[in-house]
């Protein structure tokens, strides 16, 4: 009976360990390099006029999230600061009240898309420390 118990402990501990891993990883400093938006084949994409104008203006913008292992979460986006609070469930990742899927979570690279959007907005992030 011993014996039970104390494999039940192991195996309880090892599987609390293993879901903190990918949150391990978020811990950090993130700087956004890319936006991409997936529109489905039917739809058109914009005109090289229309583009220009918006390009310019994503091309300014600057976002940085840093996630602390308080499940607290710093953002500066073009100078405008803001705390929140995360949480990480599975590969949903949720940031105050939004809901965003993990795509991607590597040491140095995530990728998430709006969860429950009409179109799959992905932003990729790159570790700076």
């Amino acid at each position: 009976m011993r014996i039970l118990i104390i494999l039940a402990l192991i195996f309880g501990i090892n599987s609390c360990t293993a879901q903190s891993k990918p949150e391990k990883k978020l811990i950090g400093k993130w700087i956004l390099i890319a936006e991409t938006d997936s529109f489905p084949d039917d739809i058109e994409p914009l005109t090289e006029n229309d583009s220009k104008s918006k390009s310019d203006s994503k091309s300014k913008l600057k976002l940085t999230l840093t996630f602390n292992k308080d499940k607290t979460i710093f953002i500066n986006q073009t100078g405008d600061e803001y705390n929140s609070t995360y949480m990480l469930t599975d590969s949903i990742l949720t940031i105050g009240n939004r809901e965003y899927i993990i795509v991607k979570n590597e040491k140095e690279k995530l990728i998430y898309k709006v969860k429950d959007h009409l179109f799959d907005k992905q932003y990729e992030f790159k570790k700076i420390e």
